[in-house]
């Protein structure tokens, strides 16, 4: 990598990712509409300017759609890759304008951050999703988008990696997403109100960031992969351990059922492909979540250097550990004076 443009850079996860990249010695070109929609302009702003002071990022403000714009900013600066990790519009012009800005502009690899929702309910309840699997937007109008985000990058002719992430959790959201909105009700004395009690794939957004790392390095052209953390885990259990790591009583309601079941995703073909295995569970999602709203100082410190794989091609990559092993790490105990 030399450069790399990421498409929605001041997003939940697009974010995250700027940061890491920044701090890896990367040049970064962050390219977002600060606008209001999704988590708000404001948080959005915040993330920007905490990384403002590498002399290796670029802002550019610009709809993400508009093509002249993106043509303009990618002959601009010729990144050798592009993530994608916007959030489109729903009756905008789809990932169209980006694909086709970055084919002219001879990109090396375009990297896109979907949605693991795309997989379809499974009466079955241990079936884990697999990327072979077709996928299933059913008539959810978000699901459609992205599946036809998928749908043009596949004919676009770019090589790309597509990353299907699953339920990402942890520091970063904005107030009303969970975990953070939970956290919040938590801390001022209220009860928690989720509309389901689905158990979900939870991911930390490090761990996100580790696989698109993983992705950019090592360069899987033309695989579609997924980005869980292989485990079941129920709303609820999370809201419990944010209340013990928060030391808050715990109320809580649960007021639906979920329209479609989420599904767990099937790890294998990440190591296969990637060489990724993950490395935050349960305890690091609730503990850095806490850390982030109680103690901002300690959590600005955390994930300054990312991880990344190995330069030579030739490097093993870390032995993965068994599923016994995962599930020992994700239900740790939250044991207050364990180092963070």
């Amino acid at each position: 990598m030399s450069r790399v443009l990421v498409a929605g850079g001041a997003g939940f996860l697009g974010s995250a990712l700027v940061r890491d990249l920044l701090g890896a010695g990367e040049d970064v070109v962050l390219l977002d509409t600060f606008d209001d929609a999704g988590e708000g302009r404001a948080l959005k702003e915040e993330r920007t300017s905490s990384v403002r002071r590498f002399g290796r990022l670029t802002v550019v403000r610009g709809d993400g759609t508009d093509t002249g714009r993106l043509e303009g900013v990618l002959a601009e600066h010729r990144p050798s890759a592009v993530v994608n990790a916007m959030r489109l519009p729903l009756d905008a012009a789809g990932l169209g304008p980006l694909l086709e800005a970055s084919r002219q502009a001879g990109t090396g690899i375009f990297v896109h951050l979907s949605d693991a929702a795309l997989y379809g309910p499974r009466d079955e309840a241990r079936e884990r999703a697999r990327e072979d699997e077709p996928v299933e937007p059913g008539d959810d109008r978000d699901l459609l988008a992205k599946a036809a985000e998928e749908e043009a990058l596949l004919a676009s002719g770019l090589p790309f990696v597509i990353l299907r992430v699953f339920a990402a959790a942890g520091p970063g959201t904005g107030p009303s997403r969970f975990p953070t909105g939970a956290l919040e009700a938590l801390l001022a004395g209220e009860e928690v109100v989720l509309t389901d009690d689905a158990p979900r794939d939870f991911i930390h957004p490090q761990d996100v960031v580790r696989g698109v790392l993983f992705a950019l390095r090592k360069r899987p052209i033309g695989e579609i992969v997924n980005l869980g953390f292989g485990l079941a885990v129920k709303p609820s259990e999370v809201v419990r351990a944010l209340a013990v790591r928060a030391a808050r009583e715990c109320r809580l309601a649960v007021q639906g059922t979920a329209s479609r079941a989420p599904r767990i995703a099937d790890m294998e073909k990440a190591w296969q492909v990637l060489g990724f295995s993950p490395q935050f569970g349960l305890g690091e999602i609730v503990w850095d979540t806490v850390r982030a709203r109680l103690f901002p100082a300690e959590a600005a410190r955390a994930y300054q250097r990312p991880e990344a794989p190995a330069a030579s091609s030739s490097s093993e990559p870390p032995k993965p550990v068994s599923r016994r092993e995962l599930f020992g790490i994700f239900r740790r105990p939250f044991d207050p004076n364990r180092r963070s």
